[in-house]
């Protein structure tokens, strides 16, 4: 069900859909919806529809009131988080999280300055990594690039979700080329947060 909400991004889905989707029973998609929601796992709202049909409902009105309801997945945290940590609600792809005062370790040791200038940076790299997929000739590199319509914006959170887990994606392979890196391998040697021997071997390996 979850694979099913992730695929509808982001306009979810009613029961009726979940069932399609999924292949399950009406009886079993009601019985899990209400344990994932429960469970702050997914969300729903009501979509405004309007019908344009004459006479008396084909449906009872409870059943055509739960059938307007749309259930939609959202994982989110920190500033996007609608309940503001009030609820333990599914955390975005690559969350981290931190051990109890390393926060207020990172306010002391990093100056404002600092990492304002440091976030500059980044955000100049992200954003020739937007462009350069979004207008790359190759389709196989341009099906990465997250869809840019205030539309796409998911409808708990307000925040296109594609747009998220792709920065989040470039960062967290930045970060795995930061760990390959021969400047930061020799910084650790010297250091001794490494030794000899692994670090002959990781040079062995990747050359």
């Amino acid at each position: 069900m979850l694979e099913a909400l992730r695929d509808s991004y982001p306009v979810g889905l009613d029961v009726y859909e979940l069932a399609e989707k999924t292949n399950l029973p009406l009886k079993t998609i009601y019985g899990q919806k209400s344990e994932l929601y429960r469970e702050y796992y997914i969300s729903h709202y009501e979509e405004e529809t309007k019908s344009t049909k004459r006479g008396r409902p084909k449906l009872p009105q409870a059943s055509a009131e739960r059938q307007r309801l749309r259930y939609v997945e959202c994982q989110t945290s920190g500033i996007h988080d609608i309940y503001d940590g009030k609820k333990p609600i599914p955390l975005p792809p690559g969350n981290v999280v931190y051990s109890e005062g390393f926060g207020d370790v990172w306010d002391i040791v990093v100056e404002k300055e600092e990492k304002d200038e440091l976030c500059l940076v980044l955000l100049s790299f992200l954003k020739k990594m937007f462009t350069r997929v979004h207008d790359h000739s190759d389709q196989k590199v341009r099906k990465w690039a997250p869809e840019r319509n205030i539309q796409h914006c998911c409808s708990q959170c307000g925040l296109n979700h594609e747009a998220r887990d792709f920065i989040r994606a470039v960062l967290l392979h930045l970060i795995d080329q930061l760990e390959k890196n021969s400047a930061l391998l020799n910084y650790l040697k010297d250091n001794d947060f490494l030794t000899q021997k692994s670090f002959d071997d990781i040079v062995e390996r990747t050359n």
